[in-house]
C-alpha cells in the first residue's frame, strides 16, 4: 500500500476548505489521514541549533521564513523553512510538507530532503537551497526580462504545472516569489511553496484579498457554497506572471470591472480588435499578446491550458527543452530522480565534494528497470543504532532523521514511503 499511497492521495483527495490559507478540511481520505499521521509520528523533535548551523536568511513571508543552514556533522547545505507553532496548525504544516514531498521528483519542482522537524517554537522542513533568490529579484520595473529568458521560465513552469495538474491538484499560488532561481539566466528554475495547493474540485468559500493574480471568477464570487477550484486558476495566474516577465509591471491591480486597466482588457477580450489592445500591452509582440489573451480568457471554460504558452509562434513548440523533460516522457520520472543526484548543475559558493558520500558505505548494484540507458547507483545507509540514521540518494543528500532512537515500525514505513515517492512518482 505504501508503494502507491502518494499517488492515491493525490488522485483521490477531496476535502472541504474554508479559506485560502486554511488547511484542508476534516473530511480527508483515509490514505491521506494515514500519511499525515505517519508523518506526525516521524517528526524529528530537536532544536535547530543542535544539528544545523544557520548561515543566513534566504527569505521571509507572512507565514514563516527560510534559512540557509548546513548540517553540523556532514556539512550539507540546505534550506530550512520555519513556520511558527503559535500561528501554524500542525495539520496545515503536515499537509504542505506531504504535498511538497510527493511532487518533489519533478525537475522543475523544489527537491525535498525528507526531513520534517519540530522545535519548541517552530515546525520546519528541509529542501534544496536556491542561492540565486527568486524570479521577482531579476524582473526590472517597466522592463521585465529578455523574451528568450521568459521563454526559458515558461518552458519549465509549464512542465511543473502540468505535472501538478496530472496529479489531480491545482497549485493556486503562481507568482514570481514562488519561482526559485538556480542560475541568473533562468536556465534552471524550480517551483516552491505548496501551502495553497488543493485537489481539483475543492470548493473555495473565501478569498483572502484580491491580487493581480486572482482570476475574475474568484474576485467576483458571491457563491455561499464556494467556487470549485480548477486548473484554469493556474492558467490565469500563469498568464499574469508571463505578462510581468515581459513588461516589468502588472496588467492591472485587480481583476474587477472598476479597475480601469482591467476594464480596457475586458474590452479587448470582447472584440479582439487591434485598436482595442490596451495601451500598456502594445509593447508585446503580436504572438505574445495572442498567447496571453488565451491564458487570460474571462470565461474559465474557454481559458487555454498552461501548455498553450509554448505553442504557436511565441513558444518553442513543446515544453521539453534542455534540462527539463515533460512528465509524459517514459524516462522522465527516472530522469527526475537522477536530476536530484546532479547537484552540480547549479554553481554556487557552497559547491564542493559530496559530503554524503563518505556517510554511505553500502552501495547497491546498478538497477535496470526496463528503460534503455537508465541505471543509477543508489548509496544507502540506515544506521539502526540511533545516533545517525538517514536514507540518501546522493547530493543534495536526501537523508531522513537525526539523533533519535532505532527505527520504529512507523518510522520504517515512512522511510520506505519517501524512498518510493522518489523512485515511483506515478
Amino acid at each position: 500500500m505504501f508503494l502507491t499511497c502518494a499517488v492515491v492521495f493525490l488522485q483521490r483527495s477531496s476535502m472541504a476548505e474554508s479559506s485560502a490559507v486554511a488547511a484542508a478540511g476534516t473530511a480527508a481520505p483515509t490514505v491521506l489521514d494515514e500519511l499525515l499521521e505517519i508523518t506526525a509520528q516521524s517528526l524529528v523533535r530537536t532544536e535547530v541549533a543542535e544539528h544545523y548551523e544557520v548561515i543566513r536568511e534566504l527569505g521571509r513571508g507572512k507565514y514563516g521564513h527560510v534559512m540557509l543552514v548546513t548540517h553540523r556533522q556532514r556539512g550539507t547545505p540546505m534550506a530550512l523553512k520555519l513556520l511558527p507553532k503559535a500561528s501554524t496548525k500542525l495539520h496545515t504544516f503536515l499537509y504542505e510538507y506531504c504535498v511538497a514531498l510527493s511532487l518533489a521528483t519533478h525537475p522543475a519542482i523544489i527537491g525535498m530532503f525528507g526531513i520534517a522537524i519540530e522545535s519548541s517554537q517552530y515546525y520546519g522542513f528541509l529542501y534544496e537551497p536556491a542561492l540565486h533568490k527568486d524570479l521577482i529579484s531579476i524582473i526590472k520595473p517597466r522592463d521585465g526580462i529578455p523574451e528568450p529568458a521568459a521563454k526559458q521560465c515558461a518552458k519549465q513552469l509549464v512542465s511543473a504545472l502540468e505535472f501538478i495538474h496530472s496529479r489531480g491538484l491545482v497549485y493556486r499560488d503562481v507568482k514570481p516569489e514562488n519561482v526559485l532561481l538556480f542560475d541568473p539566466e533562468c536556465r534552471r528554475i524550480k517551483l516552491t511553496d505548496f501551502g495553497l495547493t488543493r485537489p481539483k474540485g475543492t470548493k473555495l468559500k473565501l478569498v483572502a484579498g484580491v491580487i493581480p493574480y486572482t482570476a475574475p471568477e474568484l474576485s467576483n464570487t458571491t457563491d455561499a457554497q464556494g467556487v470549485p477550484i480548477d486548473t484554469s486558476l493556474d492558467a490565469w495566474a500563469f498568464g499574469v506572471l508571463l505578462f510581468c516577465l515581459l513588461t516589468g509591471y502588472f496588467p492591472w491591480e485587480q481583476s474587477l470591472p472598476d479597475d480601469p486597466f482591467f476594464e480596457d482588457f475586458m474590452l479587448w477580450q470582447e472584440t479582439g480588435l487591434e485598436e482595442d489592445l490596451p495601451r500598456h500591452w502594445k509593447r508585446l509582440t503580436a504572438e505574445a499578446a495572442l498567447m496571453l489573451r488565451s491564458l487570460l480568457a474571462l470565461d474559465p471554460t474557454k481559458r487555454g491550458p498552461v501548455s498553450g504558452a509554448l505553442k504557436g509562434l511565441w513558444g518553442l513548440g513543446h515544453c521539453n527543452g534542455p534540462g527539463v523533460r515533460g512528465h509524459d516522457d517514459p524516462e522522465s520520472n527516472f530522469s527526475a530522480v537522477l536530476s536530484l543526484l546532479s547537484w552540480s548543475q547549479a554553481p554556487s559558493p557552497l559547491d564542493g565534494p559530496n559530503p554524503m558520500a563518505q556517510c554511505c558505505p553500502v552501495q547497491l548494484p546498478r538497477v535496470s528497470l526496463g528503460l534503455e540507458s537508465i541505471s543509477f547507483l543508489l548509496e544507502i545507509s540506515i544506521c539502526m543504532s540511533g545516533t545517525s540514521r538517514f536514507l540518501t540518494t546522493g547530493t543534495p543528500g536526501h537523508f531522513l532523521g537525526a539523533a533519535a532512537p532505532a527505527l520504529s515500525q512507523n518510522r520504517a514505513k515512512y522511510v520506505l514511503l519517501c524512498f518510493c515517492m522518489w523512485l515511483f512518482p506515478s
